[in-house]
């Protein structure tokens, strides 16, 4: 059987063609993520929002949101349960200098604390802080995080779950900067954090897979 040459190189240069076209949509998607990822890790201003409407207009808006979103709950997270664990540890030994060097580099301000500095606290202020009714309570704690990610997202369920992820990757995170487990105190706020948002992501319809943070 003879084949035609020129009927087969056509179909073959055609293949190629297609195979290239799909490589290069993933690389531009991949471009463009990449792109809205660091846009959203930064301000989005007038000139940003346009940058994001060439590279994909109200889609990549939107996403860019979503993003930025996600990036403040891992923050509040991570900061909230770094600030909690280096407290916990201060209180029952002041030389502890991990527990220090942590808590100096974090931003109370970022997560809602304008009190006394805790660092010039004696170990009653610090036990009252940490206590059910202090600011770096086990509830308060979990209630500043999950409600940040819950009104936050209102009744965006993807933007809910995008937070929700935000939020276990900064638990990780402070758990990464630690070296270690976090202190149980820590571990209690995580836990009740994470419930309070499954909750809703059930209420509203979802299913939070994979809860642990």
């Amino acid at each position: 059987m003879q084949v035609n040459s020129t009927s087969y190189n056509a179909s073959k240069m055609l293949s190629e063609s297609k195979n290239n076209e799909a490589t290069n949509t993933k690389k531009e998607e991949g471009l463009s993520k990449k792109n809205i990822l660091e846009i959203a890790n930064g301000e989005i201003n007038e000139d940003s929002l346009k940058e994001l409407q060439s590279l994909g207009g109200a889609k990549a808006i939107t996403q860019a949101y979503v993003m930025q979103f996600q990036q403040e709950a891992l923050n509040i997270s991570m900061q909230s349960s770094n600030a909690q664990g280096s407290l916990f540890e201060l209180m029952n030994s002041s030389l502890n200098l991990k527990a220090n060097d942590i808590f100096t580099q974090l931003d109370l301000a970022g997560i809602g604390y304008n009190g006394k500095n805790p660092l010039d606290m004696n170990s009653s202020e610090l036990n009252a802080l940490l206590g059910e009714d202090g600011f770096f309570g086990v509830t308060n704690t979990a209630n500043r995080i999950a409600d940040f990610v819950i009104n936050g997202a209102g009744d965006d369920l993807e933007k809910l779950k995008a937070g929700f992820e935000g939020m276990k990757r900064g638990f990780k995170e402070a758990e990464r900067i630690w070296g270690a487990a976090l202190p149980q105190i820590s571990q209690d706020t995580i836990n009740k954090a994470i419930e309070k948002v499954s909750a809703r992501i059930e209420e509203l319809g979802g299913q939070a897979v994979n809860i642990k943070a």
